[in-house]
């Protein structure tokens, strides 16, 4: 493990079995490659919405806290996503449950993270909701890649 930074934009290769952490002080995200065409299913209070994402599209999962446990727990979810199926849930806006949130998660081709939006509520898979250190961050898919747009100081590369 390596740490980088970014100030502008760069790119990082990263293999099929692997997960590209950005972490800041007061929380982390984990982006992983779809690594072949899938659906993921999201339900929202109205409706079921199929997410058809490619190969080189990208899962991103938020957390609001750092550590190994929320690594982990990070990888879990990449996993349980990728390899089990499971959907994503988009609670209303004024659930309680959304301040209960540990991780939240966004698919697709470019994702923005944003700190301004209530954790969980957001169908929109452009948005993710992040610690206040990242927001502003935007994350874009490449071939055999995945682009980063911002000022972060603490990226690595892990195995998933």
């Amino acid at each position: 493990m390596s740490l980088m930074s970014v100030r502008q934009r760069r790119m990082f290769r990263i293999k099929k079995d692997e997960i590209l952490f950005i972490r800041g002080d007061n929380g982390v995200i984990g982006v992983a490659k779809s690594e072949k065409p899938r659906n993921i299913f999201m339900g929202t209070p109205k409706e079921e919405i199929v997410l058809s994402l490619d190969e080189d599209d990208l899962i991103a999962v938020s957390a609001f806290e750092t550590g190994p446990k929320i690594e982990k727990a990070i990888k879990c979810m990449i996993h349980l996503l990728k390899e089990i199926g499971t959907p994503l849930i988009v609670l209303d806006e004024d659930h309680p449950t959304s301040k209960r949130l540990k991780m939240v998660v966004s698919v697709g081709e470019t994702i923005k993270l944003d700190c301004d939006i209530t954790p969980g509520t957001h169908p929109e898979q452009d948005l993710l909701c992040s610690a206040p250190e990242l927001s502003g961050t935007i994350i874009k898919r490449a071939k055999n890649g995945i682009i980063i747009e911002g000022e972060v100081e603490r990226i690595d590369i892990e195995h998933s």
